[in-house]
């Protein structure tokens, strides 16, 4: 008897997952996928200077990983006529309720670290930062906005302050996915 009893409890005990008390991806995983997995064209401006806007065109890859919790994006392109590389990564942190990321790239050896919210309808995310003015390397508070126009289409602009103190524009990216 207490050998069927063994037994029985080892058949349940096995049919239990061993990460039932993982977190799983939610929507808000999937709806960063849906949104942004996939090889992508960009073009860019930055306005360092307003009056000389520097441009930039690349590609970008984007991938759901991580066990299905982060995508992360490798961009290539180039900037100043120097080779450029950058790598972006997003998700959603339930704990805090915000999306969560980060930034590096081959121009500045700096991490700069994001966290924010996207609209009721999930296609404008407004993203703030720590971050540094490339003109002067200082400290700044910057405000990223991607707005997904489409499966196909997101825009991100950047927002900081300019020397007077007053929020401006410092640069646009459009994203076009690759056909």
């Amino acid at each position: 008897m207490k050998m069927l009893a063994l037994i029985a409890a080892l058949s349940v005990a096995a049919s239990v997952p061993q990460d039932a008390g993982m977190p799983r991806p939610g929507k808000e995983h999937e709806t960063l996928q849906k949104q942004f997995e996939g090889e992508w064209t960009f073009e860019a401006k930055f306005f360092m200077d307003p009056a000389q806007p520097q441009e930039m065109t690349g590609t970008d890859s984007a991938k759901m990983g991580y066990g299905g919790f982060w995508i992360t994006s490798e961009i290539r392109g180039a900037m100043f006529g120097q080779p450029f590389e950058g790598r972006w990564t997003m998700t959603y942190d339930p704990l805090k309720k915000k999306y969560v990321g980060s930034w590096i790239d081959s121009m500045m050896p700096l991490l700069i670290v994001f966290e924010g919210e996207a609209d009721p309808a999930g296609k404008v995310y407004t993203l703030l930062a720590d971050s540094v003015d490339p003109a002067t390397m200082k400290p700044v508070k910057e405000r990223y906005v991607i707005e997904v126009e489409s499966d196909d289409v997101h825009t991100m602009k950047f927002f900081a302050p300019g020397p007077e103190g007053k929020e401006r524009i410092t640069g646009t990216i459009t994203y076009k996915r690759k056909k």
